[in-house]
């Protein structure tokens, strides 16, 4: 079996972190692997969280202080600092079930196989507002291909996503890692990141493979349960979709995605989103949202094109 290193990046979460280093150590024991903790530039008290943290299991868990912030950086330090045969990535709200790390790293045998992700289940600390519809559960970072181990192929269906993914090591870094130009900064809910880095890995002929038994529940904190935050999310879910088609896809592909996938959506009425909420409306008007976040994406990184695309021919 190949080695592991879990990497978990953290930015702020003094009250979330622990959870979620003491569970991964865990599963890092279980299969000699370890743990790296990536201290995104924070500002309140996770780092004296991290230290109580990292005395309770000296044995596997390693902190590290990245102060460039962004998400694709500190992900990229882990990626540097890993000494595992595979970089195991898990969230700083996501706490993985038994057997995580394990069902993780079998597929690795292959030798084509180059990511490997899981399941992701919600976590609510009460029940979730009624406008939250499942159309809307991938927002937060639900994650469930079905009970099959498959392979994931683009425009087939969605790669893992960021709380419970994997890379081979060597291919990760053959790859250039994870750009940032693509994902999340601060509290700028980007995505794409590991979308970008699945995408370019299966360009070159990898293989992105899906285990169901891998699973991780993803605590969803009470400021993600709001119509404003879901808007915007999803908002910025098109900006950053248009990044990566551009990106990786070029302009004409960008260009004709608007219209095949958004033109229903860009033609609704708009829905404000006042209480009481009605949820098939809000879902509307979320998809409207992200059809508009992607075509102003579209308009505002143009200019930008060549920088986007330049780390791709490196």
């Amino acid at each position: 079996m190949s080695t592991a290193s879990v990497v978990v990046c953290t930015h702020n979460r003094a009250d979330l972190v622990a959870r979620a280093v003491d569970a991964a150590a865990a599963e890092a024991r279980a299969v000699a692997g370890e743990v790296i903790v990536v201290d995104n530039a924070s500002t309140d008290a996770t780092p004296a969280v991290l230290r109580t943290v990292a005395e309770r299991h000296r044995d596997v868990v390693r902190i590290v202080a990245e102060p460039c912030l962004g998400l694709s950086v500190a992900r990229n330090r882990g990626l540097a600092d890993a000494r595992g045969d595979v970089v195991a990535y898990l969230d700083d709200d996501a706490v993985p079930r038994p057997g995580w790390l394990a069902a993780l790293l079998a597929p690795y045998a292959d030798p084509t196989v180059v990511a490997v992700g899981g399941r992701i289940v919600l976590r609510f600390d009460a029940t979730p507002p009624a406008w939250l519809s499942s159309a809307l559960h991938s927002a937060l970072s639900e994650y469930d291909p079905g009970p099959s181990p498959r392979p994931i192929r683009y425009g087939e269906a969605t790669y893992p996503f960021g709380a419970n993914i994997s890379f081979r090591a060597a291919s990760a870094h053959a790859a250039g890692g994870f750009s940032p130009t693509v994902g999340p900064l601060g509290r700028h809910q980007l995505v794409h990141d590991e979308t970008d880095l699945c995408y370019r890995l299966e360009h070159a002929g990898g293989v992105v493979w899906y285990t169901p038994d891998a699973v991780v529940d993803h605590h969803v904190v009470a400021e993600r349960l709001t119509p404003h935050w879901m808007l915007a999310r999803h908002t910025t879910g098109g900006r950053s979709a248009a990044v990566f088609i551009l990106r990786n896809r070029g302009l004409l592909r960008a260009v004709w995605r608007l219209w095949w996938l958004y033109r229903g959506a860009l033609a609704t009425l708009p829905y404000d989103g006042r209480e009481p909420v009605d949820a098939e409306r809000f879902a509307r008007e979320c998809r409207r949202r992200e059809a508009l976040g992607y075509a102003r994406g579209l308009v505002s990184a143009l200019p930008r094109l060549a920088e986007i695309r330049r780390d791709l021919s490196a």
